[in-house]
């Protein structure tokens, strides 16, 4: 049996087949002309990937837990064919594509203690938490998907007026508050400023929570042209699963941020209080002293197409042009809440 690149969404794995000299028509997703790779040439990969896997009463197809958490494969049907292939090569207990699977205690245990966590942090050990524990998980080694922000990339900051007819905030307004004026936010703690940040001005429109008629300034942002560039810790980037080694630890990295980065863009109702704020508080202080990372990127989920950007020390950037800006367009929806 061969498969081909068209055969798998992992970006890495396709990179690889592409290296394959062999091609011709792939009999899997029907692609002509493609480079095509022996699916023996995956054992050894996909034995590793297999063993991550138990089989349960209350699991899910091992194809759905695939494709659900990694995308791996670029259907579910191509994901069925592939597996029903090599799973009779391979040293397991799970004999084909629909047995019902979950992850093995260790991962489970790992990505899982982050809602233990949280608990713990939000109402009985907010100060002294097991860091060692953590480490032993490998956490400290879980926030390598990191991308380099340069002084050619732009970013925006909003504030909205709360009368009309003000002039534009000024640069330095437009920085963080004093520590003493700081409120404990989704990423820094009470009294300690990190500067949020998104990745285009219509995102931050909607991060400030700006109404119909509302007026802003919205400023652009640089990091400073001396420093050349920074590394931050992404929560927006897949990790491919396709790796030569320690596929265990990277589905347990994975599934982490996954976990966190939830959390991250969860918006905060007016009801909620700060003490929500606590977990997602911790882990970026974390981040901060395991990585040297200098900040953090996360989806956001108020504006499915943006990105925030959280900077821990607002003196890497700098602030380039204000501008006044207001809210001429507005488009709320809703759905039926039980």
């Amino acid at each position: 049996m061969e498969v081909c690149p068209n055969c798998f969404a992992d970006k890495e794995l396709k990179g690889f087949i592409l290296s394959s000299k062999k091609s011709g028509d792939c009999k899997i997703c029907d692609s002509g002309n493609v480079h095509l790779m022996d699916i023996n040439e995956l054992l050894d990969f996909f034995q590793e990937l297999i063993d991550n896997f138990h089989i349960t009463k209350n699991g899910e197809s091992l194809k759905s837990k695939i494709q659900g958490n990694w995308s791996f494969f670029t259907s579910h049907g191509i994901a069925a064919k592939i597996l029903n292939e090599i799973l009779p090569n391979l040293s397991t207990s799970i004999s084909n594509s629909e047995d019902l699977v979950d992850y093995n205690e260790d991962i489970v245990e790992n990505f899982m203690h982050w809602e233990t966590l949280k608990e713990e942090l939000k109402w009985s050990k907010r100060f002294i938490s097991n860091i060692d524990y953590l480490e032993e998980l490998g956490w400290d080694s879980f926030f390598n998907t990191q991308f380099e922000l340069k002084p050619t990339d732009d970013l925006f900051r909003a504030r909205v007026h709360h009368q009309s007819g003000l002039m534009a905030f000024s640069k330095d307004e437009m920085m963080c508050p004093k520590p003493q004026l700081v409120s404990g936010g989704r990423a820094n703690p009470l009294g300690i400023p990190y500067l949020y940040l998104s990745d285009n001005p219509e995102t931050v429109l909607y991060e400030v929570r700006a109404s119909y008629l509302d007026e802003l300034s919205v400023a652009r942002f640089q990091l400073k042209e001396e420093l050349n560039s920074i590394k931050i810790v992404d929560f927006t980037e897949d990790t491919p699963l396709f790796q030569p080694t320690r596929i265990n630890e990277t589905i347990k990295a994975s599934l982490l941020r996954k976990m966190i980065s939830r959390d991250l863009s969860k918006p905060m109702r007016r009801y909620d209080t700060e003490i929500e704020y606590i977990p997602t508080q911790f882990i970026c202080e974390f981040i901060n002293i395991f990585t040297g990372a200098s900040g953090i990127r996360f989806n956001s989920s108020i504006h499915l197409s943006g990105k925030n950007i959280v900077i821990f020390d607002q003196k890497l950037m700098q602030c380039k042009e204000v501008k006044l800006k207001k809210v001429n367009n507005m488009n709320l929806t809703a759905i039926e809440h039980k």
